[in-house]
């Protein structure tokens, strides 16, 4: 198992529920690979970052960062993470 740090961040959250917190993934995770461990683990609090519940695809809106880069960035879900890494879950602010 591998331990990365998590950090869920939105508007629904309570303060002291974006601090960031241990979690143990699969040795040789994606980005792809927690978003479902999370799913599985957090259920409605973590389905706001998804568009398809059922698919487990994330919203148009939502921003993961790996270790302070957008994973669009890099391999996008299929990045892999190591252990201590930070990856952060937000929902980017729009308006007009």
């Amino acid at each position: 198992m591998t331990e990365v740090f998590v950090k869920l961040m939105n508007k629904g959250l309570k303060y002291d529920e974006h601090n960031k917190f241990t979690f143990e993934t699969k040795d040789d995770a994606t980005v792809r690979d927690l978003i479902d461990e999370l799913h599985d683990e957090y259920g409605e609090r973590f389905e706001v970052y998804l568009e398809d519940k059922d698919k487990r695809v994330l919203r148009r809106d939502a921003i993961v960062v790996v270790n302070g880069m957008n994973m669009v960035a890099k391999k996008g879900d299929r990045t892999k993470l190591s252990k201590g890494d930070l990856i952060v879950f937000m929902i980017a602010a729009v308006g007009g």
